[in-house]
């Protein structure tokens, strides 16, 4: 017996269909208090030390960029307002009671460092290959290598200014692609996934449902529908990484080198460059989708070669009709490479709940399961 990444909720004995609306009204509780906070932490320094004027002057900066790598505090607002989702969404999990809060990160409920150390080869190539396409004509060759000013411009930051964007993005970009693929790819599509009593179509809905939902989100950012396409098509693949290899790590690390990559060449700020990222293009849409299946590809290699755990190596937990026995009240939680549910007790007479002597443990679950 085995349970595929999108159905791990229901490996918990404490499984029901509701408990993850519980997460999701503490997770929209979680996001709409700490916007709050951010919201205040930033606003109300800004207001006292430049007046009115200086939060006009923020509030316009944000509807027209909120990722503008050339304004630190912009910036920095926006990614940390989706850094924090991912204790958000971790707690969320926790609080109703879907199991330990790492269910989200692979099939052995915990990070693979292991396997996310070897997924740093096949990241930095995509990485290099994506820095080649996006500084194509930025460098010449004239007189040594260096930027090519004529044909991008001049920097329009200080050098401190972008030594401190460089900085941040460093340290928080990472943890921005990793919140959102614990909420898209890892608790969306588990829910999703836990929902559908049929594995396969649970699996397709999962993915289908989880790709629209991430690209639907960023028609606020002023995508156009070739950014909407490039989106779509990187969660798209993204999903499919994390049923194949059977958690998130693998997509965590392309997400934030994708991102880091791209802030980190606009940081600068050339003045002939066009930094609106959401200006999307069908050579851009074609490059996403193609670099995105390049990884794929290696990932799968790698994972077929290191022999990579994809699978739960235990059962669901029995579906029961009427009360559920004491055996079976949410406490038996087996851990990766344990007997699974198939080595609990069986129930007298195939009733729930039965009082009535068990069978020994290692013999199958009862005829409600």
């Amino acid at each position: 017996m085995s349970v595929p990444y999108h159905r791990l909720f229901r490996v918990h004995g404490r499984w029901r269909w509701w408990r993850p609306l519980v997460a999701l009204a503490f997770f929209a509780g979680w996001y709409l208090a700490t916007q709050i906070l951010i919201t205040v932490a930033y606003f109300v320094p800004i207001g006292a030390t430049q007046g009115p004027q200086g939060l006009l002057d923020l509030e316009q900066s944000l509807q027209q960029g909120a990722l503008d790598p050339t304004d630190p505090i912009v910036l920095s607002l926006s990614l940390v307002s989706l850094v924090v989702l991912l204790p958000g969404i971790l707690l969320a999990v926790k609080i109703a009671r879907l199991g330990p809060a790492n269910t989200l990160s692979s099939v052995r409920f915990r990070v693979r460092w292991r396997w996310a150390a070897w997924c740093l080869l096949p990241t930095l190539v995509i990485a290099a290959i994506m820095f080649f396409v996006q500084t194509w004509g930025m460098f010449t060759f004239a007189g040594g290598l260096g930027w090519d000013h004529d044909a991008i411009g001049q920097s329009t930051v200080s050098v401190q200014t972008l030594t401190l964007t460089i900085a941040m993005v460093v340290l928080l970009v990472p943890f921005q692609g990793a919140a959102e693929e614990y909420v898209f790819r890892g608790f969306l599509m588990q829910t999703l996934g836990a929902w559908i009593p049929w594995r396969k179509v649970g699996a397709v809905v999962a993915v289908l449902v989880s790709t629209v939902v991430f690209a639907l989100l960023h028609i606020p950012n002023g995508y156009n529908v070739w950014g909407i396409l490039d989106v779509g098509s990187f969660g798209l693949v993204a999903a499919v990484i994390v049923l194949r290899t059977g958690g998130l790590e693998a997509t965590v690390l392309q997400h934030a080198f994708n991102n880091i990559m791209i802030f980190v060449l606009q940081a600068p700020g050339w003045s002939k460059v066009d930094l609106d990222s959401s200006n999307g293009t069908v050579v851009g849409w074609l490059v996403t989708l193609a670099t995105s299946l390049a990884y794929w590809g290696m990932v799968e290699f790698l994972a077929h070669w290191r022999g990579l755990d994809r699978r739960f190596p235990g059962a669901e937990t029995p579906r029961f009709r009427g009360m559920v026995p004491t055996w079976a009240g949410g406490t038996r939680w087996v851990q990766p490479g344990g007997l699974g549910w198939s080595g609990a007790p069986a129930r007298s007479e195939g009733v729930a709940g039965s009082t009535a002597a068990v069978a020994p443990a290692g013999s199958v679950a009862g005829a409600d399961s």
